[in-house]
């Protein structure tokens, strides 16, 4: 445990700086079919007078998780795919993920381990727990789609999860479980409108003997979709520009880069854009996204928007490309092992002022975003995790080691770590105060923590964790209708021939997270509905 007696100011650029607890297996290679070069945005080439290199009807732009359940659902169809992958390898960021994935409604896996749900109650959760730019049609798309989602990953494509649930804290945690819960499910602010339940599948991984990331779902469905006999794949070549046809006004083809060659492909029913988000775009992130400028950057080297800039040299619309996902050292609050709110979510989570200002139980991904984006981040980074003596005993062994190697100052008086910390003068001493006045009612009047994660900080020493954001990925992107058609920003309608998924869309995430494997879940449901769809268009 690195401990201090002082604070320093923290600079956007430093916050990630020591700030490897509680991060693992964060990959950096290029995997997605789009150029890396993603500073032009390039106009779209006409399509009078091109010499078509190839010919088929349905172009994936991308092999990923979104690109791979499009190219299954064209191929099923009965129709003729192309996949473009820029890398040697499938995956995306799909396949290093950490194995989590979103599955609600009421699916079979739900069922086994005794929880009742239903596709209203998930949009209910969905519409209450993601926040602001949320999109309700495509929540209840996708809350409908989730238990047929489920059933598409187990009977089709060979996914495996494990029997078992993992139970929440403080019971014992079975890290191996195929259903545990990530997210907000549990928290106070949606009971009102929500049943809780858990809605998290969990899959062993195929690439490391032992773990658990998202090899586990990818490789089954690269499986799945090489054994696709009208699915052809091309490795190490890169989506470049879409091809449009002036006189029919619709998207007909793309070109691509193979090597030193340029190709023309043309796509006779519809061309399907899955390149990922723009995380690893620098430029795009400081114009967009500038609160999030500096963080880490999850993903692969094909998250670099050229998929979004080639929907925007057609005229598509965007959405939502101020937000993002964020990590931070707080690490599920060290940790039930892949469940929202841990032993230190007891604790309270205090600015640079003494104040609080998330309710400790809610999913992680609240802590960084607020921190990032609120109006006085400088004096939220970085933040403090506050806990004593008896908080810090619940502990597991291995958590206690990772505190070892984090930032932690430790007091004998909540006035002492005051002083330590540098916050505005009694603050931090009157949230303290104020906090462990409540605790005898069991109740979070300021901020709605559960009852059970409500004790009272008063065992000396008294600790606090230092807490900054670690890593980041985008969730804006092209605007899609519900049959994941990217739409005109001049007209509102269907950019006839286009279709988008996963990151390279904009579909249910929002302002807020709704829980790990939220992302994964939107790639596989909104992916097999562009391929479904695109497959259904009259050929050319």
């Amino acid at each position: 445990m690195t401990t201090s007696n002082s604070s320093k100011e923290i600079s956007r650029k430093d916050f990630i700086k020591g700030a490897a607890f509680g991060i693992a297996g964060i990959a950096a290679m290029g995997l997605a079919g789009c150029s890396t070069d993603a500073s032009q945005n390039s106009p779209p080439a006409p399509a009078e007078g091109t010499a078509w290199d190839h010919e088929t009807d349905v172009v994936v732009v991308g092999f990923g998780g979104a690109g791979g359940a499009a190219a299954w659902e064209a191929g099923t169809a009965g129709s003729e795919v192309i996949v473009l992958e820029l890398a040697k390898t499938a995956g995306g960021s799909t396949n290093i993920c950490g194995g989590l994935v979103t599955i609600g409604g009421g699916n079979a896996l739900q069922k086994a381990a005794g929880f009742e749900d239903s596709p209203e109650n998930f949009y209910n959760y969905l519409t209450a727990a993601l926040g602001t730019g949320a999109d309700e049609e495509q929540c209840r798309i996708f809350a409908e789609q989730s238990p047929a989602m489920y059933t598409w990953l187990t009977e089709k494509i060979g996914v495996k999860f494990n029997p078992g649930i993992n139970p929440l804290w403080p019971d014992t945690p079975n890290p191996t479980a195929g259903l545990t819960c990530t997210g907000d499910e549990y928290h106070m602010d949606y009971a009102a409108v929500s049943k809780a339940v858990h809605r998290t599948g969990w899959v062993d991984s195929e690439t490391r003997p032992g773990g658990r990331d998202g090899s586990g779902f990818f490789q089954p469905l690269l499986r799945a979709v090489e054994a696709q006999p009208k699915v052809k794949v091309m490795y190490e070549t890169a989506g470049e520009q879409l091809i449009y046809d002036h006189d029919k006004k619709r998207i007909l083809g793309i070109k691509a880069k193979q090597g030193d060659k340029t190709l023309s492909i043309k796509a006779r029913k519809a061309v399907v854009l899955t390149t990922g988000g723009f995380a690893k775009n620098e430029d795009m992130v400081r114009t967009y996204c500038p609160a999030f400028n500096g963080v880490l950057a999850l993903g692969t080297a094909g998250d670099n928007g050229a998929g979004i800039k080639m929907g925007q040299a057609v005229g598509a619309a965007l959405q939502n490309m101020h937000m993002a996902f964020s990590t931070s050292t707080a690490y599920a609050y060290t940790t039930q092992e892949g469940c929202a709110g841990g032993p230190l979510s007891q604790g309270i989570i205090v600015n640079q002022f003494g104040s609080r200002f998330v309710a400790e139980d809610h999913y992680h991904s609240w802590v960084a975003e607020y921190m990032l984006q609120n109006h006085q981040p400088q004096k939220h980074l970085p933040s403090y995790l506050l806990f004593d003596a008896q908080m810090y005993d619940t502990l597991p062994d291995k958590s206690k080691e990772s505190l070892e190697k984090a930032k932690v100052t430790k007091a004998n008086s909540i006035e002492e770590l005051a002083k330590a910390l540098g916050t505005s003068e009694g603050v931090l001493e009157n949230t303290v105060q104020f906090y462990n006045s409540k605790v005898a009612e069991g109740k979070d009047p300021l901020l709605n923590k559960q009852s059970k994660f409500i004790k009272p900080i008063a065992t000396a020493p008294f600790y606090a964790l230092e807490i900054v954001p670690t890593s980041m990925f985008t969730v804006g992107g092209l605007r899609i209708n519900t049959k994941a058609q990217v739409l005109s920003a001049e007209t509102g309608a269907p950019i006839a021939g286009l279709y988008s998924a996963g990151r390279n869309a904009t579909n249910v995430i929002a302002q807020q997270y709704g829980g790990s494997g939220t992302s994964v879940a939107t790639c596989f449901v909104f992916g097999r509905i562009a391929g479904q769809n695109a497959a259904a268009e009259a050929a050319l």
